[in-house]
């Protein structure tokens, strides 16, 4: 029998070490880290697109996606979302 495979077994699962309760400072500690460590990976990967397509205003379609999000004080959602003539970024507030 040529096609019999053997495999070794699985080791057996270590037994969990319980660990203290950390103080409320380096639990803090530890959050604070681990969200610089994601901003620093958002920047990172923000600058990466930035290289890799360019000039963000050059693309196709130029603005044609709303400027701002949705503001609030808006009777309805559905008004906003159909929009205007208007640019919210260039708009002085007369115009609005």
């Amino acid at each position: 029998m040529t096609n019999v495979h053997t495999f070794t077994p699985r080791r057996p699962v270590a037994t969990p070490v319980h660990m203290p309760v950390p103080s409320p400072a380096e639990v803090r500690r530890q959050i604070e880290e681990a969200a610089q460590a994601a901003l620093d990976t958002a920047d990172r990967l923000i600058a990466l697109l930035d290289r890799i397509e360019g000039d963000a205003d050059q693309e196709d379609g130029a603005d044609a996606e709303p400027s701002l999000g949705a503001p609030e004080g808006h009777a309805s959602q559905i008004v906003w979302l159909r929009g205007s003539d208007l640019d919210g970024e260039t708009a002085s507030a007369e115009d609005r």
